[in-house]
């Protein structure tokens, strides 16, 4: 029972290693705000030239 449970945990651990979209797909549209209340939309910023780099970090990261 324990080896079913500890599979388990893993598996469903593990699953956001799957979540990823296919090489050379398009990246959905999303809109965020950010720390002062402005909303920024993905597609706005691609639709006028710009590039965009988003990175996911956090202070546990090192």
């Amino acid at each position: 029972m324990k080896r079913l449970l500890s599979i388990v945990a893993f598996v469903a651990l593990q699953s956001h290693a799957w979540a990823q979209l296919p090489d050379g797909s398009v990246a959905p549209d999303f809109t965020m705000t950010d720390i002062y209340g402005e909303t920024h939309n993905l597609y706005s910023y691609l639709d006028e030239g710009m590039s965009v780099i988003l990175n996911f970090s956090a202070v546990w990261c090192g």
